[in-house]
């Protein structure tokens, strides 16, 4: 069986309102349209609404679209799942509320064929009219103590839209440590983009950073002020096992 040219994986967790808001309408059309071959790898992380149930009948009406089911492990292990299971030469993560269109992937599959192994999206277009000066406040400080602790010159860590060459993929997702979840409460979803950009650049992986769009979409899932503290834990715990070797 001939692989896709491209792997798009997007993890789900009690999304029913965002696929009632029609998030997932786009995607179908835009691959059809584009010369390569494709996939879509839905990955449902336990959830607990109905969001099983709808993507399940999302793939049954839609070719070259399939769905996977784990225990509830949170973003990390939905993603991480989705990505070994994922067949394409590149593959793709975004969020199911696609808050960055997936037209970008044009551009990341650019600067993969210009060399990259790994691409990143760089919030550049934000709507940043939806976010409230504290949750402002407090990405700022995350990401200023990221690039501190881990990714210095990293723009944007934590862009939900992030594309490998499937060796890169491969490589990275199977040497997660800090971010291999199990069991989870809620959403959590860890230090799990640093986590993935500390081993590329440990790896010697080429990085290419290109800007998005981005348009908010409130999450229900997470707490403001706790999630953004056990993240920078675990960000002190990825350099952590590196001096313990823990990477190999």
């Amino acid at each position: 069986m001939t692989r896709p040219f491209l792997s798009v994986v997007i993890p789900a967790y009690n999304e029913s309102p965002n696929y009632s808001a029609g998030c997932l309408d786009p995607l179908v059309p835009f691959l059809s349209r584009q010369k390569f071959s494709w996939e879509i790898v839905f990955v449902d992380d336990g959830s607990t609404d109905d969001t099983k149930a709808r993507l399940s009948e999302f793939c049954r009406l839609h070719p070259h679209t399939r769905l996977l089911t784990i225990p509830h492990g949170g973003k990390a292990a939905a993603v991480r799942a989705g990505i070994l299971a994922a067949q394409g030469g590149i593959i793709l993560f975004t969020d199911f509320d696609q808050s960055t269109p997936l037209k970008f992937c044009l551009d990341f599959i650019a600067a993969h064929r210009r060399g990259a192994a790994v691409v990143i999206g760089v919030r550049v277009h934000r709507d940043a009219g939806a976010d409230s000066l504290a949750s402002r406040v407090r990405s700022r400080i995350f990401l200023f103590f990221v690039r501190l602790i881990a990714l210095p010159g990293i723009r944007d860590s934590q862009c939900g839209f992030k594309s490998f060459t499937r060796g890169a993929a491969a490589k990275i997702f199977s040497s997660l440590q800090v971010c291999r979840q199990n069991q989870v409460s809620g959403g959590y979803m860890g230090a799990f983009d640093v986590e993935v950009l500390f081993l590329a650049r440990k790896f010697g992986l080429a990085i290419d950073q290109l800007p998005v769009d981005w348009i908010r979409v409130p999450s229900h899932h997470l707490n403001i002020w706790r999630e953004p503290v056990s993240m920078l834990l675990d960000t002190l715990k990825i350099r952590l096992y590196d001096i313990l070797g823990k990477y190999g």
